[in-house]
């Protein structure tokens, strides 16, 4: 007897000890749900990290309060279930449920924290961006990349895939685009550079979408297409040989506004639109130099033939074909900030990266808006201040003030306000060179980047 007894003493102070072991684990969900109550219990999972108990149920009658991409979840002793009315929504609710696993070493079994939550979205559009084109990352990082975005609920990837330093997607009507486009030549005479085969594009597409995010390609135009001319000269106005950069900065060789090089961006979109169901391309727009259109005749002619009064003017009417072409194709344009300069179309989405002013100017004119100002989403910025400053035009994020970032403004009406569908932070990789420097300068913030934006 005295051996059963003593043989029992280590799975009694298993049952005592478990429940305070497991409650003393602390349990954050990133980002916060809306409504969420802890309870006194807890639900097994057993001694592997499968997640097939889990009850999953899309509703049969739509749930107005969760819209598109909420869920309600219920973890107590005896079940795990999650309701949504999309498959987006089941996918968010598994993502929370992770997030409330715990260990017990004690006993070796996997628990989830017992738990009543009602979660929805403030924002439909919550925005990742990462340009590979500064510095090129491999698809496997692409991959990783996703799926942290994934894991905070950002339900869009801004993928920037061309730049004036390197063009990175393949266009198989013009394969100069990345035999010359995609490569530059460094100081010390190495050529850097890679990008993305089509095939590789689909495969990335389709990973993202199997996690909820929708991949939006950005093709940059007129401005920041260095590495487009540099593979056919005939693109700019002067119609010069260039090399691709291999410095950072804004260069003069921009697109020149003919009709020859419509057509040739129109053939490129043709190819981008096949490739990404998203139902937004990103066409740029930003830091614009116009040296080369006010010497060209051309230009002169276009703008007496179309009543351009000056160069933005010009630039509008460059954005508007692209825009008005992509729109036939079922496909809504994205632009930075500028786009607002020289008139704004209806149907344009301005994504505000200067500040909030743009999205401002867009709002009032009853653009939507993603938010995105450089001083609060700009993850390219170090984020302490015992790191130095790669350049001098940045400043500091840290993650207490991407915290405090919101995408609304005060100077806008509660339904001017409404325009704006949700928020976008930035990766550039000038001073990012490798995967390590990445994770670095995209975490812990975020985390705190989603808590703003759901």
């Amino acid at each position: 007897m005295r051996q059963s007894s003593f043989a029992c003493m280590p799975l009694l102070v298993v049952l005592v000890l478990l429940p305070v072991f497991l409650f003393s684990q602390e349990v954050v969900v990133y980002p916060s749900p809306r409504q969420l109550t802890f309870n006194e219990q807890r639900f097994p999972l057993g001694r592997q990290l499968i997640y097939g108990r889990v009850q999953q149920q899309l509703n049969q009658k739509f749930d107005e309060q969760l819209g598109q991409e909420g869920y309600r979840l219920l973890v107590d002793s005896t079940h795990a279930s999650l309701t949504a009315n999309t498959s987006a929504g089941l996918y968010y609710g598994l993502q929370t449920v992770k997030q409330l696993t715990v260990f017990d070493s004690l006993s070796g079994f996997y628990f989830i924290r017992g738990a009543e939550i009602t979660d929805y979205p403030a924002y439909g559009f919550r925005g990742m961006h990462l340009d590979v084109c500064r510095h090129f990352f491999p698809k496997e990082v692409i991959r990783q990349y996703i799926d942290t975005l994934a894991a905070y609920r950002i339900n869009y990837f801004h993928w920037h895939l061309t730049d004036d330093q390197g063009w990175r997607i393949e266009i198989k009507q013009y394969p100069k685009l990345t035999a010359i486009g995609a490569w530059r030549t460094l100081d010390n005479g190495t050529q850097y550079g890679g990008y993305y085969t089509q095939e590789d594009v689909r495969e990335i597409v389709a990973y993202a979408l199997e996690r909820h995010v929708t991949v939006i390609p950005e093709i940059e135009m007129p401005g920041h297409s260095s590495a487009a001319i540099a593979a056919y000269p005939w693109l700019s106005c002067a119609a010069s040989s260039i090399s691709v950069p291999a410095r950072w900065g804004i260069f003069k060789n921009i697109y020149c506004p003919t009709d020859t090089v419509f057509r040739f961006l129109q053939h490129v979109l043709d190819e981008v639109c096949a490739l990404f169901p998203s139902p937004y391309i990103h066409i740029g727009g930003d830091e614009v130099p116009k040296q080369e259109w006010k010497k060209n005749d051309a230009v002169k002619a276009l703008m007496k033939r179309e009543q351009l009064r000056n160069y933005e003017q010009v630039q509008h009417y460059f954005m508007k074909t692209m825009e008005d072409y992509l729109l036939a194709k079922g496909k809504r344009s994205i632009g930075w900030g500028e786009v607002t300069r020289g008139g704004l179309s209806d149907s344009m989405l301005v994504m505000s990266w200067r500040g909030k002013f743009a999205g401002i100017k867009a709002a009032k004119n009853g653009n939507e808006v993603i938010m995105a100002p450089r001083f609060s989403c700009y993850f390219d910025y170090p984020q302490t201040w015992k790191e130095k400053k790669p350049a001098w035009w940045m400043t500091r994020l840290t993650a207490k003030k991407v915290a405090r970032f919101k995408p609304n403004s005060q100077l806008l009406s509660k339904m001017q306000n409404e325009k704006i569908i949700g928020a976008e932070a930035t990766l550039w990789t000038e001073y990012v060179p490798d995967e390590k420097r990445l994770w670095h300068q995209l975490m812990p913030r975020l985390k705190h980047f989603a808590e703003a934006v759901w």
